[in-house]
């Protein structure tokens, strides 16, 4: 039963892939700024406008001059190039460099019987073998499934039970791969 619960998401995202092709577009080369991150946005010779602000919840940081910018989702040169124009206008060869101090984005949990539940960065790539080892590996009293909680685009929860005995074994392990709010439970 658990395989018929496991096939349609294994062949959705195995269709066509390898593994290494797989791993390959999850991981980024250039780090995306994330939600709650910190920034230093540096705007030189204006040091009025220089600023160390976080990213909101909602994505956009907000600069004199430049209004609201969506920094979510972009490279620190993306929201460079973007700061950029959007101070043009202002500021003559405006000359704009952004760093990030803090490393504050995405996120996923483990809960139930495991060694130290709770909620840890979601650094790179990060397969569901790897978040229970994060989080101290199985309880003493842990059972042989886990129940991994994932949020869709549309507001729902999928909900997949994997058994922890074929994960070890490494049958289900290259698709599963975590995304930024995810949530493992070992009942």
């Amino acid at each position: 039963m658990r395989r018929t619960i496991l096939l349609p998401i294994l062949a959705l995202a195995c269709a066509g892939t390898t593994k290494s092709e797989r791993i390959a577009t999850r991981a980024s080369p250039e780090y995306r700024i994330g939600r709650e991150d910190v920034l230093e946005v540096v705007v030189w010779h204006e040091p009025e406008l220089t600023r160390v602000m976080p990213v909101r919840p909602d994505g956009f940081i907000a600069l004199p001059l430049a209004g609201e910018i969506e920094a979510a989702g972009k490279t620190p040169s993306e929201l460079r190039e973007a700061l950029t124009r959007a101070l043009g206008p202002y500021v003559k060869d405006a000359s704009v460099a952004v760093l990030v101090r803090e490393i504050n984005g995405p996120r996923f949990s483990v809960m139930g019987e495991v060694a130290h539940a709770g909620t840890f960065p979601l650094r790179g790539v990060v397969s569901v073998t790897q978040a229970l080892a994060t989080a101290g590996g199985l309880g003493e009293f842990a059972g042989d499934e886990v129940v991994w909680l994932r949020q869709r685009s549309d507001g729902k929860t999928d909900r997949v039970k994997l058994s922890v005995k074929e994960l070890v074994k490494g049958e289900v392990e290259g698709a599963l791969l975590l995304a930024a709010g995810d949530v493992l439970y070992v009942p």
